[in-house]
């Protein structure tokens, strides 16, 4: 049976360098003896992607999801990038809380969730990369014409991101998400994926690391995914059978047990 998702996400706003940025918190608030879980968004989306998460594991962990520069509530930067939107989330990390945080990502998501990884591991308790690539190979030969009508044309989002495991009612988050954000917004994010490139930078990782990713995903094949396990030394992947790109809407009950099993086992 489909997990059903809270009815709204109660949002806190703060200033990060100067730049308001809102993000969504469940859970007690920050109990000591609870590990917490910071999540951070996709391409086009907000914190509202991560809401079978928030409710879902708000009941084993403290969780935040944030709204990156630009997406949901929060404001938009001029110069978005990988770099510039891991910035938000470190800054986001020094000022809920002062212990080390379990970050995960999804997609663009999973690269600003890198980025961090590599310049603040000192923050971070371990790292969870969901349907991302160390380099985006597929998205760098692809035109903004064709990507932009695959993020916005009914007939072919649900195709190029989700598999037949989509609820009608995930699906119709994930196209609310999309049609928030700006024209800008979303060209800024195509830019941020064509620029970053892991490929190298990964073997000096030591964070305890869980990758996962669905088998028919056709954004970020499993290949993609593959690599990071290879260059991640003690990482632990695993493919979610059936799953699309979007697995925090599509596969929820199978992505949250997941993620509870390997913040249990670190």
């Amino acid at each position: 049976m489909p997990i059903k998702p809270p009815k709204r996400l109660d949002r806190e706003r703060l200033r990060i360098d100067r730049l308001p940025v809102v993000y969504a918190r469940a859970g007690a608030r920050w109990p000591l003896w609870r590990d917490r879980l910071v999540l951070i968004h996709g391409s086009g989306c907000s914190a509202d992607s991560w809401r079978y998460q928030l409710d879902g594991l708000s009941k084993d962990f403290a969780v935040v999801a944030v709204d990156l520069p630009g997406h949901g509530a929060s404001e938009p930067v001029n110069d978005p990038s990988i770099k510039r939107y891991a910035m938000t989330v470190k800054g986001l990390l020094q000022r809920v809380g002062k212990r080390k945080v379990f970050l995960a990502g999804h997609s663009m998501g999973g690269a600003v969730a890198l980025q961090v990884a590599l310049e603040h591991p000192e923050l971070l308790k371990g790292v969870i990369l969901v349907a991302t690539a160390a380099y985006l190979d597929m998205l760098a030969l692809t035109p903004n014409m064709f990507l932009w009508a695959a993020a916005t044309m009914p007939h072919k989002f649900k195709g190029m991101f989700f598999s037949s495991l989509v609820t009608k009612e995930a699906l119709a988050m994930a196209r609310d998400d999309v049609r928030r954000c700006s024209l800008e917004t979303i060209l800024g994010d195509f830019a941020a994926c064509r620029n970053f490139d892991f490929r190298g930078q990964l073997k000096g990782l030591k964070l305890p690391t869980l990758i996962l990713c669905g088998s028919e995903d056709r954004i970020t094949p499993v290949r993609h995914s593959k690599r990071l396990h290879q260059e991640i030394s003690g990482s632990t992947l695993r493919v979610i059978e059936k799953g699309g790109h979007m697995l925090p809407l599509e596969a929820p009950a199978e992505l949250n047990a997941a993620i509870r099993e390997f913040i249990r086992r670190v």
